[in-house]
């Protein structure tokens, strides 16, 4: 009641995470797009015309998780679920998170059809997210889907990509100049509930 009726929210999301040992090295290399970097910032698991295809296919056919029934499925654009972006045409992928240009494959000296970049989640690099791959797949077809990419055939999920829900409210209409409610200025908000996006503002 003190923040209105209207529900404001969208849905963020996050990409899986595999453990280093289970990447095959004879298939993914170690690079940065164009040279640039130290070289070694990303690992690349190259795709071929044939491969890209049915990933894709495997990718639309997934079952995902559900929505509640009462919430229209609002996701943020610079954080789509892959299914998503999938969704919207078969090339949409290879011009975003699986564009290959840049990045030779040793094995052939070209740039493969596409390419998924692993990233490192520590200085130890014992552990790598898949850039780019939230995803709301349920997690057996996350683990069924995304062992399709060469070198990650024996991939172990330390984490599965999931959706979350950002509530927030309207902050220009029912918060005062320090983050006080309007209605009630004993009550003061922070964070992304107050509509901000962003680790750093949201600590602020």
């Amino acid at each position: 009641a003190l923040t209105g009726s209207e529900q404001l929210y969208f849905y963020d999301s996050i990409a899986p995470i595999i453990d280093a040992e289970s990447i095959d090295t004879s298939i993914v290399f170690a690079a940065s797009r164009y040279g640039k970097g130290e070289g070694d910032d990303y690992l690349n698991c190259p795709l071929s015309r044939d491969e890209y295809g049915a990933f894709i296919d495997a990718m639309l056919g997934a079952e995902l998780a559900p929505t509640k029934e009462f919430e229209e499925a609002k996701f943020f654009e610079a954080c789509l679920p892959v299914e998503v972006m999938a969704a919207r045409g078969r090339d949409t992928l290879r011009f975003g998170p699986m564009k290959p240009v840049g990045l030779d494959d040793p094995r052939t000296g070209r740039w493969p059809h596409a390419v998924v970049q692993l990233r490192t989640e520590n200085l130890e690099r014992t552990a790598y997210n898949l850039v780019g791959f939230q995803s709301r797949m349920k997690w057996g077809e996350q683990a069924r889907v995304f062992r399709m990419i060469p070198g990650l055939e024996r991939a172990e999920f330390l984490r599965f990509g999931s959706v979350h829900r950002n509530t927030f409210v309207h902050g220009p209409r029912v918060l005062g100049s320090w983050l006080e409610l309007r209605a009630d200025a004993r009550i003061r908000l922070a964070g992304q509930l107050t509509g901000v996006e962003g680790y750093v503002e949201s600590t602020a």
